[in-house]
């Protein structure tokens, strides 16, 4: 692919997930500012360097990243570029979260039958800021590039930013392309273990074994493969991989251990509470950890905070004070399944968002004994308890029979309530356009025109809080 075109790409990319402007960029914004990256290359007037250091708080936790302020400025659309080429030179396939767990869900249902068996979980401390971007050039990215242009732009990059800083958007590729080849060392280490599941979501893994090792072994073997995939001596890039284990994090719950006091594992927000009972029967309860059930709480607490408060943290009036309507969509988007297509450069790309799509597996299990009770509890009362926190009367679209009404996670997840923002399968045009309405989104742009279908469900899932 010439790289003219990567750069036509990468711009739309920016433009498709840009959430700022109200109308997407049009063809000949796109032209334009892709001239204005191509008229950087032949002098080098981009600078990689020229980023924002932002420390955010997610979840109660402080996360440091870097990004270019201005998404379309000459660095964030060479940057995202780059990517383009790893993705594609490297062939990275993404982890697919879903995939993961419905295999995980299926491997301890046979775990429970066998007679020894070895659970281990670990992940990363900080991943992708721990992670040299030279050191990774040098080791495994260099002699793969055969584009003379390409190898050099690469470089320069690494060499100006150094980390593979989160927020960066070759953060991701740069991270998974050194992540792959230490799953490799790791398979190899257990070759003779006999490994049943082994799965890696970014920096978080686990590995089923179907015969017992003991923690130290383990911890053993994982750090010195650590050594050396991300710390080899011989590489002469500098500065070296910061990258280590979350020690707070490794867990190794083994067959031969279990008693009747649960041992837990969690993974991509699940939770696992593995036990033996007094027949010597291993038994497991399923739920979601805490660290999620406080992160989705806070989520609805926001939701209700913008219906609650007359002014926004900036001090200005905030547009949402006493907007039932809105907070009606907003949450019966919260506890549903959302479902809509985007465009990616020339293919449909189908997505599903929401807590009901992130813990599907749930779902099968809300009517039985291994649903932890802690969890159930959390879905059947999670949005009414909201509202006492916030010391609001339930509003009347919540009110129903035995939590009935639309509005609960718990029978929402039991039904798969989904809100198909699919034209011709779900929403049809003229319904969502009263959907938009009664949460004053106008269908017409700024020029008069009609918007398109696919315009109108992204200012509407970004306005629910549902993101796009």
């Amino acid at each position: 692919m010439r790289f003219e075109d990567e750069i036509i790409r990468a711009v739309k990319h920016q433009a498709a997930t840009d959430t700022e402007p109200t109308a997407p960029k049009t063809e000949e914004e796109i032209e334009a500012i892709a001239e204005k990256v191509r008229s950087t290359l032949p002098s080098l007037s981009y600078d990689f360097s020229k980023s924002d250091s932002i420390v955010l708080n997610q979840d109660g936790k402080k996360r440091f990243v870097k990004k270019y302020p201005n998404m379309y400025s000459p660095e964030s659309v060479l940057c995202q570029c780059i990517k383009q080429i790893l993705d594609r030179t490297f062939r990275i396939k993404y982890p697919n979260r879903n995939k993961s767990v419905r295999a995980l869900f299926d491997v301890l249902r046979a775990v429970k039958q066998m007679a020894d068996f070895t659970i281990i979980k670990y992940d990363f401390k900080d991943y992708f800021n721990s992670v040299s971007a030279l050191y990774v050039f040098e080791k495994y990215i260099g002699e793969k590039l055969a584009d003379r242009f390409e190898a050099d732009l690469i470089k320069k990059f690494v060499m100006e930013t150094k980390y593979a800083y989160a927020g960066f958007s070759t953060s991701n590729v740069i991270a998974e392309i050194i992540a792959q080849q230490f799953d490799i060392a790791v398979r190899l280490a257990l070759t003779d273990k006999g490994i049943l599941f082994f799965e890696r979501y970014i920096d978080d893994s686990i590995i089923v074994i179907n015969e017992h090792i003991e923690s130290s072994k383990c911890l053993a073997l994982l750090q010195n493969t650590l050594s050396m995939v991300f710390h080899d001596d011989t590489a002469s890039a500098l500065p070296k991989c910061k990258t280590k284990f979350n020690s707070t994090k490794f867990v190794h719950i083994s067959c031969r251990n279990l008693d009747a006091t649960p041992k837990t594992v969690d993974y991509l927000g699940y939770e696992f509470a593995l036990t033996k009972d007094s027949h010597n029967k291993v038994e497991i309860s399923y739920g979601i950890t805490q660290a999620k059930r406080d992160k989705y709480n806070s989520r609805i607490d926001e939701i209700i905070g913008l219906y609650k408060e007359s002014m926004m943290s900036t001090g200005l009036p905030n547009p949402d004070f006493q907007n039932t309507e809105l907070l009606r969509h907003r949450i019966a988007a919260f506890t549903s399944r959302a479902v809509y297509q985007s465009r990616r450069f020339k293919s449909i790309v189908w997505k599903t968002k929401g807590f009901i799509s992130n813990y599907g597996e749930l779902r099968y299990l809300l009517d039985s004994s291994r649903i932890d009770n802690t969890t159930k509890d959390f879905l059947i009362n999670m949005v009414n308890d909201a509202f006492g926190r916030a010391a609001l009367r339930i509003p009347y679209f919540i009110y129903g029979v035995a939590g009935k009404s639309g509005f609960s996670l718990f029978e929402n997840m039991k039904r798969n309530r989904t809100l198909v923002l699919v034209e011709h399968i779900g929403y049809s045009k003229p319904a969502l356009v009263k959907l938009c309405s009664q949460v004053g989104i106008n269908p017409i742009d700024k020029n008069g025109k009609q918007r398109g279908y696919g315009n109108l469900v992204r200012e509407y899932l970004i306005k629910l809080k549902v993101g796009y």
